[in-house]
């Protein structure tokens, strides 16, 4: 077993610097195989940037550091300082692009053996955008559609690593396993609106790099089938200069037939993103019929109800919203005479319930408050076709009440997207608060456990929250299977 702890450096090992500042950090760990030796101390990095004169000049603003020109020492007096040291980097004026210098770190130690790194430095930055794909309109389900990319260099250098591009797409599409060199992923439902599918391709420094103020493009166009339940399907699409043996991420499974390249792009094009990321969506020719049900059961007190809602999807398509807003909300309005007391939704994935929010004037809410008559649910990310998102109140009515009528009615969430809803007729429906129960009624299903005393408000507890008993609010959880 070492007697002393082993020491690593952590740094790129390439950095490329332009005129305007830019950032980067070397940092270290030690190491001791398990032999619990004493803790290193007195950690000493030097970073040695003597080569860069008339390249590029490096900077540190950190206490521990002190600079003696281009060679900068910086030193942790105690162990619970932080292990890594972050330094600027600028192009000296009149650096040609391309020249390059090589930044030398050393670290030591007491009681650690010491370690070296070297990062090379090169003046001109190559910068990839991407170009705009134009959003598909009226596909016709199971059809199949050409997904082609442009790549633009605003940089002063051609690409001297890998390029990654990525496709990630969620809505329903389907994307053929045609290239070698690009990985494909895929949800545990293909096809499936809320299932993500994903494409990774990797092309080598060589052939494929792309030279300063040159635009290139896919020497074939990805292709992706429309799955029948979409209704609009999103993609994003970024492109990233891979560092040296940095393995990307992707799918798991890897394309069977040839490699795609990068090739000089003909034709004007459809303009270009101001940075690395693009978005395009696919709008399906399909619908999906939302429809609002709603069921009141007898809580165990006089007065004491639940109110069940669901926003049930008819289909054919799937409903699905973009960068988690809701695709659907129901509005829901109880009578006069009647207050919401509480709500079952819980902040965790496996919860049957959608949270309600308190409704305001037009389309704004709040969070969840008891007392009132008017709350919004939100279908928290899509209803797939055939299935329901289920929300709960828990509702009181006064001595008074008469009977009168409520409504829940599904609306257009935030998402903005159309749902070309076939059938407005299920869109609302009304309930009504019967005869209130004895305490001697029946407990509702799941051991519901109602608002109890007067003027007592019952909450459910989020994940985020404390349970907590405050003057007369009471939080309180409970659990019940999913039963749609």
């Amino acid at each position: 077993m070492p007697t002393q702890a082993y020491a690593t450096l952590e740094a790129e090992k390439q950095l490329n610097v332009g005129s305007a500042a830019q950032s980067a950090d070397v940092s270290w760990m030690f190491w001791d195989g398990g032999a619990q030796v004493p803790v290193p101390t007195n950690d000493t990095l030097v970073i040695d940037a003597r080569d860069l004169a008339g390249i590029a000049s490096v900077a540190v603003d950190d206490p521990r550091c002190k600079d003696d020109g281009q060679v900068i020492t910086c030193v942790n007096t105690d162990s619970s300082q932080s292990r890594s040291v972050e330094f600027i980097l600028r192009a000296q004026a009149g650096a040609a692009p391309g020249a390059s210098g090589t930044i030398r770190y050393t670290l030591s130690a007491d009681r650690a053996t010491g370690a070296t790194a070297n990062a090379m430095v090169v003046v001109g930055i190559p910068n990839l955008i991407v170009g705009r794909l134009p959003d598909v309109t009226h596909a016709r389900i199971g059809s199949r559609i050409d997904v082609p990319l442009r790549l633009r260099n605003t940089g002063e250098l051609a690409t001297d690593r890998r390029v990654m591009l990525r496709w990630e797409s969620v809505g329903g599409l389907v994307f053929d396993r045609m290239f070698s060199n690009c990985a494909y992923g895929e949800g545990d439902e293909p096809g499936e609106p809320g299932s993500r599918t994903s494409v990774t391709c990797v092309f080598p420094v060589g052939p494929d790099s792309v030279p300063a103020g040159t635009t290139v493009e896919l020497s074939s166009p990805l292709t992706a089938t429309v799955g029948e339940h979409v209704l609009t399907a999103v993609t994003d699409y970024s492109v990233e200069l891979l560092q040296p043996g940095v393995t990307p991420g992707g799918g798991s499974h890897q394309g069977t037939g040839p490699a795609l390249t990068l090739v000089r792009a003909s034709g004007a094009g459809g303009g270009f993103e101001k940075g690395a990321e693009g978005r395009f969506t696919v709008a399906a020719d399909n619908s999906a019929d939302l429809a609002a049900e709603a069921t009141t059961k007898p809580g165990r007190k006089a007065g004491e109800w639940t109110l069940d809602i669901n926003a049930v999807n008819h289909g054919p398509a799937s409903a699905y919203g973009v960068d988690n807003k809701s695709v659907a909300v129901v509005d829901v309005v109880l009578p006069k005479g009647a207050v919401a007391t509480g709500t079952a939704h819980m902040e965790e994935e496996d919860s049957p319930y959608g949270p309600c929010l308190l409704g305001g004037s037009g389309t704004t809410t709040a969070p969840f408050e008891a007392g009132h008559r008017h709350y919004v649910c939100t279908v928290p990310i899509g209803v797939a076709a055939g299935k329901s998102q289920l929300f709960e109140l828990w509702v009181r009515t006064a001595k008074g009440y008469d009977g009168a009528k409520g409504t829940a009615t599904v609306r257009p969430g935030p998402a903005g997207i159309p749902l070309h809803d076939p059938d407005a007729s299920n869109d609302s429906v009304t309930f009504t608060f019967g005869t209130s129960a004895t305490p001697a009624a029946a407990v509702p299903s799941g051991d519901t456990l109602a608002a109890t005393g007067a003027g007592r408000t019952t909450l459910i507890a989020t994940a985020a929250g404390c349970a907590a008993l405050l003057g007369g609010v009471a939080f309180m959880v409970r659990r019940r299977g999913r039963s749609h």
